[in-house]
């Protein structure tokens, strides 16, 4: 993904579980990219290029770390090769939906390099229960590394 994806998009999955994906985000993953379940059950979206650079990652650790293999199986494990139809739609995964407790309304947010699927209600909670002392301590955090 060469450019930096941003901003939150509002959109409803219909009874065949197809969503839309918008066109700003389409520009940026493509009409094939790679969805994920990734921690805390948000769903990843990344295009291909991030895709590989990821998964070149992880497959370079060794074959006998246990951390290394227990990220390979889940991420991977749970990782679904997506095409967008000619409506710009694709099919949520049915262990998707189900993992990340997606009803009808999702929210898709830009994280930079990549997307997250959130279940409307989840986010909302997510929402509601950060506070600004949290946003504080992780931005004070991020600030011992920056360059």
């Amino acid at each position: 993904m060469e450019e930096s994806v941003y901003g939150q998009y509002d959109r409803t999955i219909d009874s065949k579980n197809r969503v839309a994906l918008p066109a700003k985000l389409r520009d940026a993953l493509g009409s094939k990219f790679y969805l994920t379940i990734g921690m805390q059950n948000i769903v990843e979206l990344r295009s291909e290029a991030e895709f590989a650079k990821l998964t070149a990652d992880l497959t370079s650790k060794s074959a006998f770390d246990k951390n290394a293999n227990l990220l390979k199986r889940f991420w991977l494990g749970n990782t679904h090769e997506i095409e967008l139809d000619s409506m710009a739609r694709f099919v949520l995964p049915k262990n998707v939906i189900t993992k990340a407790a997606i009803q009808k309304d999702v929210i898709f947010i830009g994280v930079g390099n990549s997307v997250e699927l959130w279940s409307a209600e989840n986010f909302e909670k997510y929402n509601e229960h950060m506070s600004v002392e949290e946003l504080e301590n992780a931005a004070n955090e991020l600030a011992k590394y920056a360059r």
